[in-house]
């Protein structure tokens, strides 16, 4: 009878082990899935900044004049490109761009100052704006997967 109760009782202690194991098992799993996920999300990003050296010099210029809606001279806007792009693009490469886009009415120069602006300037978020906001989400994401698995180890 004794030997029934010890090995009723390992049988339940072993049953309660192998129940937290699973469950530690699963959160696990569940932890490597959201990494894999941020993993693949940082792939997108590298994709995305992959794009953003891709941009045309047109769309270039739309997003800086985007985010400067009071405009700025063919000076402004090649040092906006550089900081915005990191992408260094010669004046004598912006000028027909922005003489295309004047052409096309997408953007208007105020001859007095020598700005150039949008024409229609949107009052949402800008295009840099945004590409940046997703860009710090991905990189603030994979900074708490991190800390999360450091944490666990």
């Amino acid at each position: 009878m004794a030997n029934d109760v010890d090995l009723r009782q390992f049988l339940e202690q072993r049953e309660e082990l192998i129940v937290r194991k699973r469950e530690e098992l699963k959160r696990e799993l569940e932890e490597l899935r959201h990494v894999r996920a941020s993993l693949e999300s940082g792939r997108h990003m590298l994709a995305r900044n992959e794009h953003r050296e891709k941009l045309t010099i047109k769309e270039m210029i739309r997003a800086v004049l985007e985010q400067n809606p009071t405009g700025g001279t063919s000076d402004q806007i090649v040092s906006w490109i550089s900081q915005t792009f990191d992408n260094e693009v010669a004046r004598s490469s912006l000028s027909p761009q922005l003489s295309r886009l004047k052409s096309e009415g997408e953007v208007d120069l105020d001859d007095e100052l020598g700005k150039w602006r949008l024409r229609y300037h949107s009052s949402g978020k800008n295009l840099a704006q945004k590409m940046r906001e997703r860009d710090e989400e991905v990189h603030r994401e994979h900074l708490r997967t991190i800390g999360r698995i450091g944490g666990q180890y």
